[in-house]
């Protein structure tokens, strides 16, 4: 089990890497939506069973060898350059120990956010006065909100400050609640919730963090590419105002809060830059469809636990740690 669980681990490591080096261009030529899809991958590989032995003949391997063993080395090479001497003893020992350590992170992890987060809806709601419904969402305006946002997986909202008449024009508020309702039918809060499941799982692995918040940028992205599908110009300059007013509450007198789920300036600019770009074809989603299914089957087909890569990721191990994975 713990053989398999770290196999998983480095594995969707070397397929969030591969993912932030590939969302860019992928996001050029086929879209914000495929581009955001690629975060599939390294979901699917850490509930990916072992595939048969027979794959270990895969071609074309190389690559991913080469990857992996760099992900193992950059997470198990530091212990062993502590203490070199002692470890092939220590090894029966040390693996328990980390991997009850691991697991105690993970848990706490999700049992902070989890509180966090149910602290925050309830003072969201708690704070609340008006309360309509669209679609089966609840919308209010709370005084705890400072910009538009969507929050509930089983009991659905949208959430606006008090001042929302005011700070923004009729268009502009239409908007706001299109894309916030976009997160809810596209079921957002759901990936959101699986994405921090899976951060939990890496909470001592740093390419996961920047993946999580790559992650979470490409999901404003793609939404906003749903939203922006077949708007003329004068339709898109409200939906900048509109981000831009989310993104800066006190924007009017040069104060900066950020309140829109993209909380650094580039990240803004990325949104802005998404308004230029004209509504992807049919065609060229179909193909984006294509390279995403050549990706998924390669990626997973070349980290799965019973391939030449995952044998790799057991050999750096256990010659960096004296650790037998295949006996955990």
């Amino acid at each position: 089990m713990i053989s398999w669980l770290i196999e998983a681990l480095v594995a969707s490591t070397v397929l969030m890497a591969s993912v932030l080096l590939l969302r860019s261009p992928v996001r050029k030529a086929f879209g914000a939506q495929i581009a955001y899809a690629l975060w599939l991958l390294p979901v699917l590989r850490l509930v990916l069973p072992p595939l048969p032995t027979s794959w270990w003949q895969v071609a074309a391997v190389a690559p991913v060898q080469r990857a992996t063993e760099q992900m193992a080395v950059l997470f198990v090479a530091p212990v062993t350059e502590a203490a070199a001497p002692a470890l092939p003893t220590l090894g029966p020992v040390l693996a328990p120990a980390l991997a009850i350590l691991w697991g105690l992170g993970a848990v706490a992890f999700v049992g902070w956010h989890t509180l966090a987060h149910h602290r925050f809806c309830r003072r969201l709601l708690n704070r609340a006065s008006t309360r309509t419904e669209q679609a089966g969402v609840h919308i209010i305006e709370t005084e705890a909100a400072s910009g538009p946002l969507a929050f509930g997986v089983w009991r659905r909202y949208v959430a606006f400050p008090r001042d929302f008449a005011e700070r923004y024009d009729a268009d502009e508020r239409d908007l706001a609640l299109a894309h916030e309702l976009g997160h809810h039918a596209r079921g957002d809060l759901i990936a959101n919730w699986i994405a921090l499941i899976v951060l939990a799982l890496h909470w001592f692995n740093p390419v996961a963090w920047r993946a999580f918040r790559a992650f979470r940028a490409d999901q404003e992205i793609a939404n906003d590419a749903r939203v922006l599908a077949g708007m003329n110009p004068m339709r898109r300059h409200s939906y900048a105002c509109a981000i831009l007013k989310a993104a800066h509450p006190t924007f009017l007198n040069g104060t900066v809060s950020a309140t829109c789920h993209l909380h650094t300036i580039d990240d803004l600019k990325g949104r802005l830059r998404m308004l230029t770009t004209t509504k992807t074809s049919r065609t060229r989603l179909a193909a984006g469809a294509g390279v995403l299914s050549l990706c998924a089957a390669a990626g997973l087909g070349l980290t799965a636990s019973g391939t030449v890569a995952a044998a790799k990721v057991r050999s750096t191990v256990e010659s960096a740690t004296g650790v037998d994975l295949a006996s955990l």
